[in-house]
């Protein structure tokens, strides 16, 4: 019987991993590149499953290339983005321009006045800020709210979206198969004639975005100081969202001449995946996007972290439950030993057998969760962070010793080969998930292609895991998890937080 039981693992096991094997060589025959003749990069993958497809963009942009003093550019000019463009969102662009031009001349004003410090006069502001709303309210009557979204919308599609990352910047719209022109039309529309209405109000928006995901925030307070603590000079210690002071000085001048830099085709790729035709697909971008002219794009001169040489220690004080946060500088993927990352993440952390859920969850009952993952970018090496809750009334004190017991055994002792093959299977069962939705292709494919350089290491991840040994375990982990290379942050409860 227990013969017949092995014989059927082994059985199911081999054709798991078939499945794998196929499913890795069916998606990569069928992606189709190509390349415009502005260096636009499209990357189709036909499938048939629905007859829907999603129609992503990447520009290779994010907060690691803002320039200091104007951080939180990028992530503005998404939202900007959004207002629509020389056609949308206006009933009649010629006229509502004059009044954003005659905003912008009263936000040059205001600036001057309000640099004045203390000698701004006070009665002049508050006439230039009546004065805006008079126009606000003039100008309103040309504007069309929010019709980006709801031509979209009319024509089935669940909606569009965007995310600003470190690393890039991408516009996300599924629609049913048979509008993908219009996708193609109304993206093309909004990267060539973009009109940045409501700027200065959105800019309040994001301000407030911040105070609510960071200033007011626990855990963003914590995550902004822990980076700001473990880089020292490479611009991933910079939030995504923009430093307040940076944000609150931005102007419409910094968002033109930022998307103008960076948003041209040559940095930019697009991914096409759902009921397509390949050829159809290229006619159409290069109708839409063929005449959007290419850019030189600037060197990029972002400064190399130099080595830690030592533990860093910061603390945040808020009313709040404690957490700390503990990071190692690392490589990036592709590097192998990101890979190897991967496989340390999921032994410490990936599920209820994990070692550090095990241990400080379940078995000491010290910690209320523990997790592991690496941020905040890959374009550049980047952070294993461990991020641990106490359970009261344990401390982050005791959760920090007992972490680096587990980390020892890493740096000491050998992994199971049973540790390995859960990976190992967990790898494999992430890559067939994402392989479910047009949107998740979609999304994997541009960030392989823009962030690893190549599509195809989307599909070279599985068999990357598979070679991971117990000696490269150890090996990675008596080489970057020490206490020389570690930052940690700590969420220290305010007296109000027992209250």
């Amino acid at each position: 019987m227990l013969r017949r039981g092995l014989v059927y693992a082994t059985a199911v096991l081999l054709l798991w991993f078939s499945s794998i094997a196929h499913a890795q060589t069916s998606f990569a025959e069928r992606v189709v590149e190509h390349r415009l003749t502005n260096g636009l990069r499209v990357l189709i993958l036909p499938r048939k499953q629905s007859p829907t497809c999603a129609f992503y963009i990447l520009h290779r942009v994010g907060g690691v290339d803002e320039e200091s003093g104007r951080t939180g550019v990028t992530h503005l000019l998404e939202h900007m983005l959004f207002k629509g463009t020389t056609t949308i969102g206006t009933r009649d662009y010629e006229k509502e321009k004059p009044i954003w031009d005659e905003i912008e001349r009263l936000h040059d004003e205001l600036e001057a006045e309000r640099a004045k410090g203390e000698r701004a006069d006070k009665q002049r502001i508050a006439q230039l800020r009546q004065r805006e709303q008079e126009l606000l309210q003039q100008v309103s009557q040309w504007l069309i709210p929010q019709e980006y979204d709801r031509i979209f919308e009319r024509a089935g599609s669940p909606g569009t979206n965007a995310w600003t990352s470190n690393d890039v910047t991408v516009y996300t719209v599924s629609v049913p198969a048979n509008r993908l022109e219009l996708a193609a039309r109304m993206q093309a529309d909004q990267m060539s004639n973009p009109v940045w209405r409501q700027f200065y109000q959105e800019r309040d928006v994001v301000l407030e975005e911040r105070r609510q995901s960071v200033d007011d925030s626990p855990d963003g307070a914590l995550w902004e100081a822990f980076l700001a603590t473990a880089f020292q000079v490479h611009p991933y210690r910079n939030p995504v969202i923009g430093w307040e002071s940076d944000v609150s000085r931005l102007r419409t001048a910094d968002i033109d001449r930022f998307f103008r830099t960076f948003y041209a085709p040559n940095n930019t790729w697009l991914a096409v995946v759902g009921d397509v035709e390949p050829e159809r697909v290229i006619a159409l971008v290069e109708k839409y996007f063929g005449s959007i002219p290419a850019q030189p794009l600037p060197e990029r001169r972002i400064p190399e972290e130099p080595p830690q040489r030592g533990v860093r220690r910061v603390v945040v004080k808020m009313p709040a439950n404690p957490q700390m946060l503990m990071g190692f500088h690392k490589p990036s993927a592709p590097h192998d030993d990101d890979v190897v990352f991967e496989v340390i993440q999921g032994i410490l952390t990936r599920g209820r057998t994990a070692r550090l859920y095990r241990e400080l969850v379940e078995k000491q009952k010290i910690a209320l969760s523990v997790a592991a993952y690496s941020a905040p970018g890959d374009r550049y090496p980047n952070l294993f962070v461990i991020d641990a809750v106490p359970r009261h009334p344990h401390t982050v004190q005791e959760l920090e010793q007992a972490i680096w017991r587990e980390i020892e055994r890493l740096r000491t002792q050998p992994v199971t080969q049973a540790e390995l093959n859960r990976m190992r299977t967990w790898a494999e069962a992430d890559f067939i998930r994402q392989l479910r939705s047009n949107e998740g292709m979609a999304t994997q494919l541009l960030w392989a292609d823009a962030v690893l350089g190549d599509w195809r290491e989307l599909f070279r991840f599985v068999e990357r895991v598979r070679k991971v040994t117990s000696q490269d375990v150890m090996r990675v982990a008596r080489k970057y998890l020490h206490k020389d290379n570690c930052t940690i942050a700590v969420l220290q409860p305010t007296p109000e937080a027992s209250r």
